[in-house]
């Protein structure tokens, strides 16, 4: 008798007749009923979702597990996690349809060694009309050919197709780690304790799990894109005033959990340059790790002038640790070379935890010139929502120190001094008054919540 290797944990909250068509299109597998496990975790549904999975005793091999009360998606989800024996798992939700060969191609992506993670992908069907009232019942989807006409692509593959993305998709995979459709080695879930059950509510607690995921993979371990592990979702509406709330209270818990860069708030850039933006400071975080910006006389006359008001906190921000700043508490430095030491702050000022008006200056080194211009267009408007003033530093010890990991382009001034006078020219065009220092090593921009006279 061939024992299962593969524990399919399903998670549902009420919609009865999606985990009916779910169910059904597991018992369509297109390999033997004996290599798989379902378990059915019950998250508080009215009514209970037994009737369902009755339905499929005597056909698929099934666990059900009722939960009376609906608690967190995370713990939800570790409660199926429990009870897998099989040497592999694979998270599904109860509103995604699977293809016929979904857990075959799971399974053939992890035979290989080094893949310890596989990503299914989801496709979004689509309506001919948005008042098409054809009920989603089985008939809807008569074949799998259907099925793939009537859906678009999964949202996440312009993104992951980006060769950017694809260079360096070891390091940034997590940010397209959806439970919806993901299977792993048992082994590697169990490692790190599965989901984070502090994260309540909707959203994050995914991408949060895949996260740590990542850290604790062995060298040579990697986390696979499985487009051909395909599944459906099926259409509904979503309450995402609710949504919305809860992601943003997850959100904080894990900004304050990390300290890290990786889980600052960004407003309006796109996934893809959120990949970018990660992938960039990572690189730079490994390069500098024990890095000091010396305290040359430039930084010292920066310094002096930033500091006006030595009765208030200001935010220092920098690549590396900045020698002096004495009246900077260090519980207001962040420094990307500390990113992983969870007990210092490691922000980029794109979302920083203080309360409006609650610092004097926020003054950032450097790092904003490694980040897209939509999320310095974010710290700068964060950094006068926490202080009175913002300030840009550009160095020539950064140019000398990251030159490596710019591209390489020929330009006559200084790349410092480009930068400056760029930041300069955005914030004019804002009509926000500004000053500028330069030093031979060194140019600052600050910037005032007041409008310049010109606007």
């Amino acid at each position: 008798m061939n024992l299962p290797v593969i524990a399919v944990v399903i998670l549902a909250r009420n919609r009865q007749a999606y985990i009916d068509m779910v169910l059904a299109r597991l018992r369509e597998q297109d390999l033997p009923l004996s290599s798989f496990r379902v378990i059915l975790v019950d998250n508080g549904s009215s009514p209970s979702l037994q009737p369902v999975a009755q339905l499929y005793d005597s056909t698929l091999p099934l666990t059900y597990i009722r939960l009376e009360d609906d608690i967190s998606r995370a713990a939800a989800r570790n409660r199926g996690l429990t009870e897998v024996v099989e040497p592999n798992v694979l998270f599904l939700d109860g509103d995604t349809l699977p293809d016929v060969d979904l857990i075959r191609q799971h399974l053939e992506t992890l035979e290989d060694g080094q893949a310890a993670v596989s990503l299914g992908a989801r496709r979004e069907p689509r309506r001919r009309a948005l008042f098409d009232r054809t009920s989603t019942t089985h008939g809807d989807y008569e074949s799998f050919a259907a099925l793939h006409a009537e859906a678009w692509q999964d949202t996440r593959v312009p993104d992951i197709n980006l060769p950017v993305i694809q260079a360096n998709f070891d390091r940034i995979a997590y940010r397209f780690f959806f439970s919806h459709n993901v299977a792993m080695r048992t082994a590697v879930a169990t490692a790190v304790d599965g989901f984070n059950e502090k994260l309540s509510g909707w959203g994050l607690e995914d991408l949060e799990f895949g996260f740590r995921v990542k850290e604790q993979l062995r060298d040579g371990e990697l986390i696979r894109w499985s487009p051909r592990a395909g599944s459906a979702h099926v259409p509904h509406l979503r309450d995402f005033a609710r949504n919305s709330n809860e992601i943003k209270s997850n959100q904080k818990f894990l900004l304050a959990t990390y300290k890290s860069f990786h889980w600052e708030g960004h407003w309006f850039a796109p996934p893809s340059l959120e990949c970018l933006r990660i992938i960039m400071l990572e690189r730079i975080a490994e390069k500098i790790q024990a890095r000091t910006v010396a305290r040359s006389h430039d930084l010292m006359e920066i310094e002096k002038w930033v500091d006006r008001d030595r009765s208030r906190n200001s935010w220092l921000l920098s690549t590396g640790h900045v020698q002096g700043w004495d009246t900077v508490p260090t519980g207001r430095r962040s420094n990307l070379s500390d990113w992983r030491d969870r007990t210092v702050p490691s922000f980029c000022g794109t979302q920083l935890p203080s309360d409006d008006s609650s610092a004097c200056d926020v003054i950032n080194i450097d790092i904003w010139r490694v980040l897209p211009w939509h999320h310095v267009s974010e710290i700068l408007a964060e950094a006068l929502r926490v202080g009175e003033t913002a300030c840009f530093v550009a160095t020539a010890q950064h140019d000398a120190d990251f030159s490596s990991l710019e591209a390489a382009v020929d330009v006559q001034d200084s790349c410092f001094v480009r930068d400056a006078e760029w930041i300069a020219d955005g914030i004019g065009e804002l009509g926000l008054a500004h000053e500028i220092l330069r030093t031979p090593s060194m140019i600052a921009v600050r910037v005032s919540k007041a409008r310049s006279s010109a606007s």
